[in-house]
This record gives C-alpha cells, structure tokens and sequence, in this order.
C-alpha cells in the first residue's frame, strides 16, 4: 500500500513543523506561522499532552498530518475531538492522503470512546468541502472562527 498513517511521536516534531508551515504559506498566513520545530517536539513528548498527531506517508515519504487536541462539548456533556489542523503537502494531494487522515482521526476518536470529531475549514477551501461531505461530515453555515490574541488579549486580559 502506498498510503501509512501512524502516529506522530517524539522526534517528529520537524516534520510536522514542515507540514504545518506549507499549510500556512499555502493558506496565505506565513506572517502569522511562529511555531518552531521544538514547540512541536514539546507536546510529542508530553506523556500527559491533550494533543497529539498523525503523519501520512505516501510510499515512505512524509506527505500530510492531521494535529488534534482533546476538546469537550457542552451540548453533549462529554469529551470530543478537535481537529486543529488537516494537511497534505501540495506535491502529494489527489491521493487518498486527505481522506486516510480524515480516517484515522475517526478511527482514533472511535477508540477512546468519543462521540464527534469537530473542526473548522476555510469557506472558500472546496478542495476541504468536497473532502469532508464525501466522508458525511455536516458543515454547518453561519459559524464564524473568532480569536483573541496580541494587544487586544492583553487590553481584555488587564
């Protein structure tokens, strides 16, 4: 099989940096990309991380990665998953590697005894849309991702 996902595990923390960093150029967010090959290598190697991490391999090449963090849904009253990100290198999309990862990420929430998977996709990304309403994910409209950060964090915050 051409397609692997595993498990990202300490010492990959450069090349979810790599993947995480194309996603963001590709996205056009590179100003915004502050995370450094250690940040990753920091929750890989937390025993006690509420995230963690998949690379897809294509023919032993590191291809995509899906990163998610353990969330917790107040309209279930239970523990979810959240994906944070879904990334296939430009080089190596139409193969199937969107698709294992969406795969695994369900598989994963299945084995810890999860009800949903949740995460947010860029609007004008149909590349993205067609991927998930071809795995049956309900994309809900008039949700808008919202983010407190920088002096704006600090004014609030004070």
């Amino acid at each position: 099989m051409k397609i692997a996902v595993r498990e990202a595990l300490a010492g990959d923390g450069a090349i979810l940096h790599a993947m995480v960093r194309e996603l963001a150029v590709s996205h056009g967010h590179e100003a915004d990309f502050l995370a450094r090959p250690d940040d990753y290598e920091r929750f890989l190697s937390d025993p006690h991380a509420v995230n963690g991490a998949l690379i897809a391999s294509w023919e032993e090449v590191p291809a995509g990665c899906a990163i998610w963090q353990r969330s917790y849904s107040t309209f279930r009253g239970r523990e979810t998953l959240y994906l944070e990100d879904l990334s296939v290198l430009p080089s190596f999309r139409r193969r199937g590697i969107g698709q294992a990862l969406l795969k695994a990420v369900a598989r994963l929430a299945l084995d810890r005894g999860l009800p949903a998977v949740s995460w947010l996709m860029m609007s004008w990304n149909q590349d993205a849309r067609r991927l998930y309403e071809a795995a049956g994910a309900e994309i809900e409209d008039g949700n808008c991702m919202c983010r407190l950060s920088g002096a704006a964090l600090e004014r609030l915050g004070s």
